[in-house]
């Protein structure tokens, strides 16, 4: 879309603000740059409009495809890398001033992926464990293990066949409401929206280990509601 106006934002919308082109530029700057990685990041696109996508940003400066010898894919050039100073504050602007995501826009994989990706690798066990977790309703499949340790943070249908430090059972929704700071870890086990089962100290462990997102703080007491004055 072209706005035909001198203004750098109405210049910078017409090549950021075409749908999914943010997505994609969150999931290269979270490090992917293979075509199937970006795509996992995407799931709602189809690979051709993500083809063509990417063909565009690299027409705006913004990405370079990957070279033949290479997976396909593409790597963000610095124009594209600088966007993260207009991402970080857009994820914290709607973290603070929207409501929870609605239940269709939940998917257990792109809440785990995005969980993995928060997570302190030094903080893991030196030897890899898995996180069980059992969604009450899921769109897709229910049972999901998040595999842990010093290298590595990633979410698996498929049983990895490791020792298991935890299992967590509950609903997408508590799961994203306490990641996205909607509510908090100890609430939601208080009420018992999100249940812990394992070893004597699983529940801490799973604090410390999940967390929350980095857009979690600084909602205002209600969505819409003045801040609080310093």
């Amino acid at each position: 879309m072209r706005y035909e106006q001198h203004c750098p934002i109405a210049l910078a919308a017409e090549v950021v603000g075409e749908p999914w082109t943010l997505l994609i530029i969150r999931e290269l700057l979270h490090g992917s740059t293979t075509f199937p990685d970006i795509a996992r990041g995407v799931p709602g696109m189809s690979g051709g409009l993500l083809t063509r996508r990417l063909r565009k940003m690299e027409t705006a400066g913004l990405v370079t495809l990957l070279p033949p010898d290479r997976p396909r894919g593409a790597e963000l050039t610095e124009a594209g890398r600088e966007l993260s100073a207009v991402i970080e504050p857009l994820g914290n602007w709607g973290a603070r001033w929207l409501p929870p995501p609605r239940h269709g826009d939940l998917d257990p994989g792109l809440l785990l992926r995005d969980i993995a990706r928060g997570i302190d690798l030094s903080a893991l066990p030196a030897n890899a464990v898995t996180v069980h977790f059992r969604f009450a309703e899921s769109p897709g499949p229910r049972w999901w293990w998040l595999v842990l340790s010093q290298t590595v943070a990633a979410p698996t249908v498929h049983d990895p066949r490791l020792p298991q430090a935890m299992r967590i059972d509950c609903t997408l929704g508590a799961l994203a409401r306490v990641w996205l700071g909607h509510t908090d870890w100890l609430e939601a086990l208080r009420e018992k929206a999100i249940v812990i089962t394992g070893p004597r100290g699983s529940v801490r462990e799973a604090i410390a280990w999940l967390g929350t997102s980095r857009f979690s703080g600084g909602r205002p007491t209600e969505v819409g509601a003045p801040a609080p004055s310093s």
